[in-house]
């Protein structure tokens, strides 16, 4: 999305992936709310479960056809023109060129332990500890992951007016620092309202971070080792702390201790809000010509595409 973007809209772009992931989780969660209302605890252990994933494994199918059509990136393209390392060279370039920016893109990607917390864990632990009806707080949820939707593409948008490190991925990771153990601890206080407070205030804070960090982890990276930072960076720390976030909260209220459950994400989010203040100011209202700060392969590469264009432009006009 954010090598495709024009120059001046490549915040608002990369948004539209986390929009996208906060579109499929509002789904997920919506039938979860409705199965769960429409099925007794006896239907729905029995097969009710079920239905969701049948229907999610049929997008699945979909998404995976039209993403094995899509075309790659001019700029992809034109790097790999200048580019002919095999994918082993370039994963050792990774590793020896830039050990800052993984650090970095998987700083901004960790905070993931408190979107899987909130999104799939969050309606649990009110269950669990406050006793509240399950399908009320996925309702709940709902409403908190719709706020989610809206808030992403506007924050996105306003990152390539306003710059991207000093306000987003900050404000975003202060937001949750303050405000999630006094939410879970308002979660003690009855009433549907009150659930649906604490869900949208999350998700409003974690919209503020989320709305940026794709197209940021895109411009740390050049174009030839991009694919490989961004996945080598983000995978691994969505399996380690966002996999295992509902197992280990589920821990902590097995354990008697669930407000451990926002010391774990506090503590978390707190080092990536150092590593945050490390990160280059990325975004630009006059637009570069490439999506990391330097690539000159890609510039190189555009160069020689131009060429080639010019001149067969010129032989066809000498026939």
């Amino acid at each position: 999305m954010v090598e495709h973007a024009p120059a001046n809209r490549r915040g608002l772009f990369g948004s539209f992936t986390n929009m996208a992931s906060g579109l499929a989780t509002l789904a997920a969660t919506a039938a979860a709310a409705m199965v769960t209302s429409a099925f007794a605890p006896a239907d729905l252990a029995a097969f009710g479960w079920r239905i969701p994933f049948v229907v999610g494994g049929i997008l699945g199918i979909v998404g995976l056809v039209m993403r094995a059509r899509s075309d790659e990136t001019p700029e992809f393209e034109a790097g790999a023109l200048v580019d002919q390392k095999s994918a082993a060279a370039r994963m050792m370039d990774l590793l020896r060129e830039h050990p800052k920016a993984l650090l970095q893109a998987a700083a901004l990607s960790a905070p993931a332990v408190a979107y899987y917390t909130w999104a799939t864990f969050l309606p649990t632990y009110a269950k669990l500890t406050t006793g509240r009806d399950l399908s009320s707080t996925l309702a709940g949820n709902v409403i908190g992951l719709a706020l989610l939707v809206v808030i992403v593409p506007v924050c996105g948008a306003l990152s390539d007016r306003l710059g991207r490190r000093k306000i987003f991925p900050i404000i975003g990771a202060i937001g949750m620092i303050v405000l999630f153990y006094p939410m879970l601890l308002l979660l003690n206080q009855p009433g549907f309202g009150v659930y649906v407070l604490v869900s949208a205030s999350g998700w409003v804070v974690l919209g503020i971070w989320q709305a940026v960090y794709p197209t940021i982890q895109a411009e740390l990276f050049p174009a030839a080792v991009r694919v490989s930072g961004i996945g080598f960076a983000h995978q691994i720390v969505i399996a380690v702390f966002g996999g295992t976030a509902p197992l280990l909260a589920a821990a902590f209220v097995g354990a008697g201790q669930p407000m451990y459950v926002a010391v774990y994400m506090i503590a978390i989010v707190t080092l990536c809000l150092i590593v945050y203040f490390t990160l280059p100011e990325t975004g630009s209202r006059a637009g570069r010509a490439t999506v990391a700060l330097s690539d000159s392969e890609v510039l190189e590469g555009e160069h020689l595409l131009l060429s080639t264009s010019s001149a067969a432009d010129e032989a066809k006009r000498s026939r």
